[in-house]
């Protein structure tokens, strides 16, 4: 049972999420990721008041993601791979995407009366470019995070055909692509956002052997003959009135024995827990509310209906993510 103290925490913890949002908008980690810089070298280097850069910068400290010496600020080392743009584990995309979706929350009062999303329904897929770019960044910033405990349970054999539907980035696709230049990879997804993904891989080997087809993958036609289909964060798009189809689509473009992995936030069967999940259907409605955050136990229900083998679900270990394999 809550607590005050744990009602006042929860009610003021959006002031953590909007201290590093500010931080990255005014462009704070390139220069504190070079080393102690005083509040004021900061100040002036973004062009800002001291005193509230300092007491920005203090409140970073706090959170363990800045520490404080006489020299100066820095980035926590600990966090420093997360927050350094020259690092290729950086996840500040995706904090300039959450950016973007916390302005949206401020409307879920309204979209719970209408029932309706508060803007035209995702404009980040294609209708808004500069959305689009920060929505790909985003999702490959986050996706090189997780990749750190999914890819390593993803194990295609040497020389398979892999497609990744709806794969946006390609982020693990790439990953399997650097781990194996002998698989044989396919990323499907709409045409604005493989045209993004090329341009974030451009100059990455790896990247040239992956075909980025642009689609949509509910009416193009998949490669015949994969070994393995991955489906990774695009199920909550999905109103179950769809899924029993494109379920079926896989199915038939795996191989027989071929594997289905799904990845995606999950819940329990209560569809209140994990609470992350929960609030993730929330921030879906406030964009496509036919949306829906599946539970593990009627994901399964649906693969056996349109005919896939062994189904087994899997924790993705340091993330939120539930991953589920079918046999085909």
């Amino acid at each position: 049972m809550a607590t005050t103290v744990d009602l006042v925490e929860l009610a003021s913890g959006y002031w953590q999420s909007f201290a590093l949002g500010a931080a990255v908008e005014l462009g704070f980690f390139p220069i504190l990721a070079t080393g102690p810089v005083k509040s004021g070298e900061l100040a002036e280097s973004v062009g800002a008041s001291e005193e509230h850069v300092e007491a920005l910068v203090n409140s970073l400290c706090g959170l363990g993601l800045l520490r404080r010496s006489d020299a100066g600020y820095e980035l926590d080392p600990e966090q420093k791979a997360l927050l350094d743009p020259a690092s290729p584990e950086n996840m500040l995309g995706a904090f300039r995407f959450n950016l973007d979706l916390a302005k949206l929350w401020l409307k879920l009062p309204e979209c719970v009366r209408s029932g309706e999303p508060v803007i035209p329904e995702n404009p980040h897929l294609g209708k808004d470019p500069d959305k689009t770019r920060r929505f790909v960044e985003g999702m490959h910033s986050r996706a090189g995070l997780m990749a750190r405990g999914l890819v390593p349970m993803l194990t295609p054999k040497a020389g398979s055909r892999v497609l990744d539907v709806g794969g946006g980035p390609g982020t693990f696709s790439l990953k399997l692509a650097e781990r194996d230049d002998s698989l044989e990879i396919t990323v499907l997804d709409l045409p604005p956002i493989v045209e993004a993904a090329k341009e974030i891989h451009a100059g990455n080997p790896a990247a040239e052997r992956i075909r980025f087809m642009g689609g949509d993958y509910h009416q193009a036609e998949f490669p015949e003959e994969q070994d393995m289909i991955l489906y990774c964060g695009a199920l909550h798009q999905e109103p179950e009135s769809r899924i029993e189809v494109l379920l079926g689509k896989m199915k038939e473009a795996l191989k027989p024995g071929g594997e289905l992995v799904l990845v995606d936030l999950m819940l329990d069967s209560d569809r209140c827990t994990p609470a992350y999940s929960a609030l993730f259907q929330l921030n879906m409605m406030l964009m496509r509310p036919a949306s829906r955050v599946y539970s593990s136990e009627r994901l399964s229900e649906l693969l056996r209906i349109v005919g896939f083998g062994t189904i087994e679900t899997i924790e993705v270990p340091g993330t939120p993510y539930r991953m589920v394999k079918a046999s085909a």
